[in-house]
């Protein structure tokens, strides 16, 4: 296939913008990634767009409604929704259109505006709906999952509170340098402690907020792309994994898991990794510094074990050891990840993405890896889908 390259990104600050609709978010974004990569809207062939699950007729079809605002041109434009994994499977999506030749050009766009607080279920009260059936039956918020496979960590690993709460401090350190960061407060272990409860042993400082946000890339045929940019970078892998059968993982809108573990805890991450490192001829070795899906300071341990990046349970020392902090071994979420910014659900993947760029590019400042040539990313979705990828220089 076709070496493919990023030539522009571009987001719309992450926030809380009651006055704004999803496509205004969107056409920012888009518009920023098009200056990036010193292009106009008529220059693009094809997009690919995620869906926006809480706006209606419009929402599902976001991809046209941002085309009705840039311009209408008759181009291909695709509309992809993989819960929380929809940023990086658009972009995924967008790769395969330029590495197959059917375009050269192709505009990948994440956009949410989300609710107010924690996600509720996205569906119509339906008996049939599991997501719905979760919060009706038993009021299964998010953090509660999350907190029950945190319990199971701590007692299969020794994983403790501090563990928990210096993931949060680590990105804080990280988000504090970042500009574009959205909560650029660098915390203290015992100020996370002191937050509320939300589940337990979670705390309200170590889960990721909700939040507005929308961001875009263009992938280029990486032979063409320095007509348009001259440091582009290359995609060279992407994933997309589903969940095996007997993975013990609690799963949002499920309301049991399997009693015997027959394959490894989220193993639609597992999945979607071991693809990505595949198509790009690497391992877990090779990559300089990860984006993992800090939702809750368990997902910062545990998305590093899945990864490969270290054994089962092992994420705890490299946390001490101060070895996913920028200098260590393994920076995680250089960028502050979704603890700085907060979640914007659809977006998100590609706001990962817009990040390792900036580090590949040697744009970050003082939140600079230095000599980072391969950079990763991975996003996760409910039911089990995950999406990864992998730049480099």
């Amino acid at each position: 296939m076709t070496e493919v390259a990023v030539i522009g990104v571009g987001f719309h600050p992450w926030g809380k913008f009651p006055d704004k609709t999803f496509v205004d978010l969107g056409v920012v974004a888009a518009m920023n990634a098009l200056k990036d990569a010193n292009m106009e809207w008529k220059d693009i062939p094809a997009a690919v767009a995620s869906e926006y699950v809480w706006g209606g007729t419009d929402g599902f079809n976001a991809g046209p409604a941002l085309a009705g605002r840039l311009g209408e041109t008759g181009i291909p434009i695709t509309n992809i929704f993989n819960m929380c994994a929809s940023a990086t499977s658009v972009v995924r999506s967008a790769y395969h259109v330029v590495a197959s030749g059917e375009r050269d050009i192709c505009l990948a766009v994440g956009l949410d505006v989300s609710p107010k607080g924690f996600f509720g279920f996205m569906g119509t009260p339906n008996p049939q709906d599991t997501d719905y059936l979760r919060w009706r039956m038993i009021g299964a918020t998010n953090p509660g999952y999350w907190a029950m496979e945190c319990r199971k960590r701590m007692e299969k690993y020794g994983t403790t509170a501090h563990h928990l709460a210096m993931a949060k401090v680590a990105c804080s350190k990280h988000g504090a340098l970042n500009p574009n960061a959205l909560f650029r407060k660098e915390y203290t272990e015992e100020e996370v402690l002191a937050s509320p409860m939300v589940c337990d042993p979670l705390h309200l400082y170590e889960i990721c907020a909700t939040r507005d946000g929308a961001a875009a890339a263009i992938l280029c045929r990486a032979d063409k792309a320095k007509k348009y940019n001259g440091k582009p970078i290359i995609i060279a892998g992407v994933g997309l994994g589903s969940s095996l059968y007997g993975d013990p993982t609690m799963r949002l809108g499920l309301l049991s898991a399997p009693a015997g573990e027959m394959a490894p805890l989220l193993s639609e991450s597992y999945m979607s990794a071991r693809m990505a490192y595949e198509l790009a001829g690497i391992g877990p070795e090779d990559v300089d510094f990860v984006e993992v899906p800090d939702n809750s300071s368990w997902h910062y341990l545990q998305y590093l074990e899945t990864m490969g990046f270290c054994g089962p349970g092992e994420a705890d020392r490299l946390l001490d050891e101060g070895q996913t902090l920028i200098g260590g071994k393994l920076p995680v979420c250089p960028g502050g990840g979704a603890s700085s910014f907060g979640e914007a659900l659809s977006a998100q993947g590609i706001l990962q993405m817009c990040g390792i760029v900036e580090q590949l590019r040697g744009q970050a400042g003082p939140r600079q890896v230095e000599g980072a040539k391969v950079g990763m990313g991975q996003t996760y979705g409910q039911l089990g889908n995950s999406a990864s990828i992998i730049l480099k220089v």
